[in-house]
């Protein structure tokens, strides 16, 4: 399949553009701790492992998985104590994938349209389009929350109206990426350099394993 006449390319943020593992595991597993303590818990800190296997997830669900099961109903708490070390991290050190700022500006200098498709929320991705300035690159971010949007399908669609796109492709790297693609009608590459395991391609129109591999996929040349 080709993708160098898509006019729209929706990037999923964390394990597609986004090192999330470097900043957002580490404030994690400290407030985890910290936020366990406080209240005479005992239960182990998640693994980078089990934060990255739900990362990709919504952010109410996401924050209520992570939490042994007595205190899932305090997951709003957690994740605003969360998203305040997040914050931190992010705009200290966070950084792209190692290819990704070369393959978007080689998309900008070819007039494609980029738009972030992300389940992150409004203080995280605000955070993380800050210390990457993705006001420069993007054309539009959509992220859980923003105007009401839920799934990364009414994600794309609110893209494809408002950039007044014909041609789309979805990039990313979870399960969440394909089916959303599926849902908006629209292909999708699914990035195995990311987060998302062996049987997350399932349904995706094209695999890569690097970032090469997707610059040669989108731009025909590397």
């Amino acid at each position: 399949m080709s993708y160098i006449h898509a006019d729209l390319i929706c990037f999923d943020n964390d394990g597609t553009l986004f090192r999330s593992e470097e900043v957002a595991n580490p404030a994690i597993q400290r407030t985890f701790r910290r936020f366990v303590e406080e209240r005479g818990i005992d239960a182990e800190v998640p693994t980078d492992a089990r934060i990255l296997e739900l990362t990709g997830q919504p952010g109410p669900v996401f924050y209520r998985e992570i939490l042994p099961r007595p205190v899932q109903h305090l997951a709003e708490e957690f994740r605003s104590l969360c998203i305040d070390e997040e914050v931190v991290e992010v705009l200290e050190r966070g950084r792209f994938f190692e290819g990704i700022p070369e393959l978007l500006g080689g998309l900008k200098a070819r007039g494609k349209k980029l738009a972030l498709v992300t389940n992150g929320g409004a203080r995280y991705i605000g955070a993380v389009a800050e210390r990457l300035r993705y006001a420069e690159i993007l054309d539009a971010i959509y992220h859980f929350g923003k105007d009401g949007l839920a799934t990364k399908a009414e994600m794309i669609d609110r893209a494809r109206r408002e950039l007044g796109a014909r041609e789309i492709v979805m990039v990313g790297d979870r399960s969440s990426d394909v089916e959303g693609a599926r849902g908006a009608g629209v292909p999708c590459i699914l990035c195995r350099y990311g987060f998302g395991g062996e049987d997350e391609s399932a349904g995706a129109d094209t695999v890569v394993d690097s970032v090469e591999q997707l610059h040669s996929l989108l731009l025909g040349e590397h």
